[in-house]
């Protein structure tokens, strides 16, 4: 399509063929009228950014089919399964990712990239993805708005011109963006791709895959690169994956940085409570919603158990209330006192759920704690890449887990039940699960991952944004309350993100 600003001379689009190249369209005019035609210049170099979803959020199958994707075939099974088949299910060792899952406004970049399920989509469970991911690849591909602008008689802007300027009030690292910024931001293409990991092995294991991938990305996109390094943006657990890879495995210079959503840092009471009395809300229904359903698949996962909490976390997070006064552990190593004790009441794991071989299960797990959870835990302890952009859910709207306490509750009618049989000679004890219920703190935070989860000390992380969101839709678009938003459209968390995402770039120059 052309547009003739003057006598004798054409303006033309440039063009994406079938192998993301950029074309000149043809152009047909009398040669003794000198015809030009001007064809307006448009980014080619590109820089890849992945996303890590977080726990849960990819989608897993094994032989038999899918097994975890947000689709009739794969919901309509959890919520009546028994213990047995989730733990037959949900298995680290017979799962893998599952890339066939739905994508949101599939082609909608066209040729200028390889299709949405190429780059991973699919493999990102779409409840919580679905849309967030689209309106992060438009935000970052929005540069067609300024060619559009030569062939209109007004001027639009786009997303990242409208954000220069707007102070979205982080309590680390507040930077507006700059129109210089922006303007080098619009020098490179961002195609968004998705690194979807099996979530409940090892995360150490899911990042030595993230390895292999971002070299596969990168090889994509031979001859375009603008610099052979990607940006990583993460989703809670995902944050961890990104963090072990860059520090632990060398993978810092493969990274320009990343930006952070809701990461639990430094491990969360939640991870506990899961294991106790499952999960709670209408992902209950799903994943399971008491110790019997849960606690056979936690405990044969090591990612789920690598966000305990972890030394650092401090001690006292879980309470022990009685009549007799409160107890607070731990004192001061949550691995002796709690994750691997055998015989203590409140224990992390009860060895008579573990379903199968419960003597084999035991040592399994115990294991798995020592080799997995122990050294990923506490060898990642206080890493973070030196461009290190992070938001965290800080809101009491959304009650979270700072600590937990046992708290002794024995029914009215259990407690007549047991003055009858007292008084009939025939005593009950109780054991103290019985006795005992587990209320949350309901501290300030994002309703999974509690303020005090997070770090913001690190002179690595560059900014740190506390706002309103909830775990699982951190990266929704819509803001929580519009009112307060600093943007009326878009959450402060994907303002934030996008702008994080061009802070990051302009270490790259234009060659």
């Amino acid at each position: 399509m052309g547009k003739n600003n003057k006598e004798g001379t054409t303006y033309y689009r440039l063009l994406w063929d079938e192998n993301s190249q950029v074309y000149y369209p043809t152009a047909l005019h009398p040669s003794e009228k000198n015809h030009t035609a001007v064809f307006l210049k448009i980014p080619t170099k590109v820089i890849p950014v992945i996303f890590l979803p977080g726990v849960m959020g990819s989608n897993l199958k094994n032989a038999g089919g899918e097994v975890w994707q947000f689709s009739v075939s794969s919901l309509k099974k959890w919520p009546f399964a028994s213990p047995e088949k989730r733990k037959l299910l949900l298995d680290p060792k017979t799962t893998t990712v599952d890339d066939s899952g739905e994508i949101f406004n599939e082609g909608a970049e066209g040729k200028k990239f390889p299709s949405r399920r190429e780059r991973g989509w699919g493999s990102a469970f779409y409840k919580s993805y679905g849309e967030a991911l689209d309106k992060i690849q438009y935000l970052l591909n929005d540069g067609d708005i300024l060619v559009d602008n030569f062939f209109r008689d007004y001027q639009q802007k786009t997303s990242r011109q409208q954000f220069v300027g707007v102070d979205l009030g982080a309590e680390k690292g507040e930077s507006a963006l700059t129109d210089a910024e922006v303007d080098h931001s619009y020098k490179f293409l961002y195609p968004l791709h998705v690194f979807g990991y099996n979530w409940l092995q090892s995360n150490a294991d899911s990042a030595a895959l993230l390895e292999k991938y971002i070299t596969k990305v990168m090889g994509t996109y031979h001859g375009r690169l603008a610099v052979n390094k990607v940006i990583l943006v993460t989703h809670s657990m995902g944050g961890l994956v990104a963090r072990h890879y860059s520090e632990n495995m060398g993978g810092q210079a493969n990274i320009l940085g990343i930006v952070h959503g809701v990461m639990p840092d430094l491990g969360s009471p939640a991870a506990y409570r899961r294991m106790k009395i499952g999960e709670r809300g209408i992902i209950s229904m799903i994943i399971g919603d008491n110790a019997e359903k849960l606690m056979p698949v936690l405990a044969q996962s090591p990612g789920p158990l690598q966000l305990l909490p972890g030394i650092t976390y401090g001690p006292g997070w879980l309470r022990l209330q009685s009549s007799s006064g409160t107890e607070s552990l731990p004192e001061s190593d949550p691995y002796e006192e709690i994750y691997l004790n055998k015989t203590a009441w409140w224990r992390l794991c009860e060895q008579d759920l573990l379903l199968g071989d419960t003597d084999s299960e035991w040592t399994a797990f115990q294991d798995r704690i020592k080799r997995n959870v122990y050294k990923f835990i506490e060898e990642l302890n206080g890493k973070y890449h030196p461009q290190t952009w992070l938001f965290y859910g800080a809101s009491a709207n959304n009650p979270s887990d700072a600590f937990l306490t046992w708290k002794e509750h024995i029914p009215q009618r259990v407690q007549a039940e047991l003055s009858s049989r007292k008084d009939a000679g025939k005593p009950v004890n109780l054991s103290p699960l019985r006795t005992h219920g587990l209320i949350s703190a309901g501290t300030p935070g994002d309703g999974t991952v509690p303020v005090t989860s997070v770090r913001t000390s690190s002179p690595c992380i560059q900014a740190a944004l506390a706002t309103n969101v909830d775990h699982e839709g951190a990266y929704a678009i819509d803001p929580v309350d519009r009112s307060r938003s600093v943007y009326s459209g878009l959450s402060d968390a994907l303002v934030f993100t996008v702008r994080s995402v061009v802070k990051i770039m302009q270490q790259v120059p234009v060659s």
